[in-house]
């Protein structure tokens, strides 16, 4: 380990979208809380930069807020801190991973479907970029390189696979669609394009 990165602070209790908004900005970093108002990172020189921006956001807020390079830990202490980063990042990857398996089984019902078109590849694409700006994120805050990453990362490429065969087979529909001769109402109705038939004359 290269050290840690501590973020102590303190805010007015109201208004609370204040606090919240602190509590977003450090879960989107990832960092682990030790306790009520204290926040824990590695130390990088990238989320030094966001730490200090977060430390900012709380001075105009009228709290109070330090951020501090490299605390020392016990070597006992950095395992369990280390572990509960990969604790936290492998329940968000069996989450994602868990939403990737759902885009498969909607890409097999769609193309099961009696009939599917670019509506259908536009809602899966739409869920493709949703997942893999997700993984995306996972991923940047997987800082000590967890064993599910790998996981996820294959699934999302069957994902990917599967959304291109869809695709090519939407196409391949619109095409038999169009080229398809144009549908008789009358051959529907058991009778015939030039015969209308008695009971429905004209």
């Amino acid at each position: 380990m290269n050290g840690w990165l501590l973020l102590i602070y303190t805010l007015p209790s109201q208004p609370s979208r204040k606090r919240a908004y602190v509590w977003r900005e450090l879960k989107k970093l990832g960092a682990l809380y030790l306790r009520d108002g204290v926040a824990v990172l590695p130390a990088r020189e990238d989320l030094q930069g966001r730490l200090r921006e977060v430390r900012d956001r709380i001075d105009e807020y009228e709290g109070t807020a330090d951020l501090i390079d490299a605390p020392s830990f016990p070597p006992e202490r950095e395992q369990e801190l280390v572990g509960r980063f990969n604790e936290e990042r492998a329940a968000e990857y069996r989450e994602l991973y868990h939403a990737a398996v759902r885009f498969l089984r909607d890409v097999l019902h769609d193309v099961d479907a009696e009939e599917f078109g670019f509506p259908d590849v536009d809602n899966l694409e739409s869920e493709l970029g949703r997942l893999t700006r997700w993984h995306e994120q996972v991923t940047e805050r997987d800082y000590f390189g967890g064993v599910e990453g790998a996981r996820v990362a294959d699934i999302l490429s069957k994902c990917e696979r599967a959304f291109d065969r869809f695709v090519h087979e939407a196409s391949e529909r619109q095409v038999e669609r169009v080229t398809a001769p144009p549908d008789d109402v009358f051959e529907r109705l058991a009778g015939s394009s030039d015969m209308p038939g008695e009971e429905y004359p004209v």
